[in-house]
């Protein structure tokens, strides 16, 4: 089959071209192997010419999808990605020949022939292809890691953990093995790559795999950015993080949510605010940048809490923030469970419905008992422009 994978572009984000798309361009190299004809279209208008389309959008991205197979009639039509495993059945009302629920790596070729919702058997993930890069012009996404050209790698599935705000895969978490991590690690390497970012908040879960791949790097002169949760780091202690920062470890990413006890708690964040600080004063110890993910709108919010996080950044005084207005997505236990939690929005068109955009461009629709939507936006924007680093 020749097949076109359309990447659904995110004009709400400040730089829609930060990183390449690796969950499509993981199923394109599944369908690759297999001895179709792929391509990844990633450009400004719509592909003709082709039978057979693919689209992996998340919420936000729907309605493109939805766009791109009104404007192309008569084609055969797959969706998977996270908005399809999180609601199949309306992707099917909507005009979907085939939803994939799932990972695609597996499934998509029987999408592609039969019809309905096809329920991927997730694998092991050392069963899965190392993704192919060269579908598409990789270099032509720009972002930067200390002046070094940086692109992103995805090492796991799944999480532990059961924060009410997500919407994850929460019945297992499958990590690649630092074998085949390294051997990826290798691969970009390669392609010219001295700048990596590890884009999944688990990717120290498992310490052994972690400091395998950290040496890896060390040994090829790669510096790196992760994501990381204030308690792992607390209890794998100072010398793991000190072996992070001379592996080439410059940044990790940490999702604080809220200065708030009372909001962690409201969201089964299984943190608390001690911990996270205690983490954060030893990130900052090691010599790694501390960047921290701050939500302002989730259950329970008030001014009371809300100076609370204030407090916590005035004292923490981390590198710099990354602060969202809360908005909920299908799948969470806050938007699924609605009536327990101290919270109120209006839903909408999903492709308004993003929790990250330009700023001055999105406003939310969330309320609590304690704060309107407008308030809620007004403390927003006074955080953003109080603690963001300029740079």
């Amino acid at each position: 089959m020749r097949i076109c994978l359309i990447r659904c572009p995110s004009p709400f984000l400040i730089e829609d071209k930060a990183f390449p798309p690796l969950g499509l361009m993981a199923v394109g190299t599944a369908l690759k192997i297999k001895g179709h004809d792929v391509t990844i279209w990633d450009k400004e208008g719509l592909p003709t010419g082709f039978d057979y389309y693919g689209v992996g959008p998340t919420t936000p991205e729907y309605g493109y999808a939805l766009y791109a197979k009104e404007s192309l009639p008569h084609k055969k039509f797959v969706i998977g990605g996270p908005y399809a495993t999180l609601k199949p059945e309306d992707c099917l009302k909507d005009g979907f020949d085939s939803v994939v629920v799932g990972d695609g790596e597996i499934a998509v070729e029987e999408a592609f022939e039969s019809e309905g919702i096809i329920v991927a058997e997730n694998r092991p993930l050392d069963e899965y292809p190392m993704i192919d890069r060269s579908l598409l012009d990789i270099k032509s996404y720009k972002n930067h890691l200390d002046g070094r050209l940086v692109t992103t790698i995805v090492t796991s599935k799944g999480c532990p953990y059961h924060c009410a705000f997500c919407c994850k895969n929460h019945d297992g978490v499958r990590l690649r093995s630092a074998e085949k991590v390294i051997e990826e690690v290798d691969y970009l390497y390669d392609l010219g790559y001295r700048a990596l970012m590890y884009s999944e908040d688990i990717f120290i879960l498992n310490r052994k795999r972690a400091e395998a791949v950290f040496k890896r790097m060390k040994e090829l002169g790669i510096i790196s950015r992760c994501l990381l949760r204030a308690d792992i780091a607390v209890r794998y202690g100072d010398e793991f993080l000190n072996m992070m920062a001379d592996s080439g470890c410059v940044e990790v990413g940490m999702g604080v949510e809220s200065g708030s006890d009372t909001i962690l708690k409201n969201i089964n964040k299984g943190e608390s605010v001690a911990t996270i600080k205690k983490s954060i004063r030893m990130i900052k110890n090691a010599g790694i940048r501390g960047k921290g993910f701050f939500i302002v709108g989730l259950p329970g919010e008030s001014y009371s809490t809300l100076n609370e996080t204030k407090q916590f950044l005035e004292e923490m005084q981390l590198d710099d923030i990354d602060c969202k207005i809360y908005q909920p997505y299908p799948g969470s236990p806050i938007y699924d469970h609605q009536d327990r939690y101290d919270i109120r929005w209006q839903d909408g068109n999903f492709q308004d419905m993003f929790y990250k955009g330009r700023p001055g461009e999105y406003f939310g629709t969330i309320s609590t008992s304690a704060l309107t939507t407008k308030q809620i936006f007004d403390e927003w924007v006074e955080m953003e422009a109080t603690y963001k680093c300029p740079n």
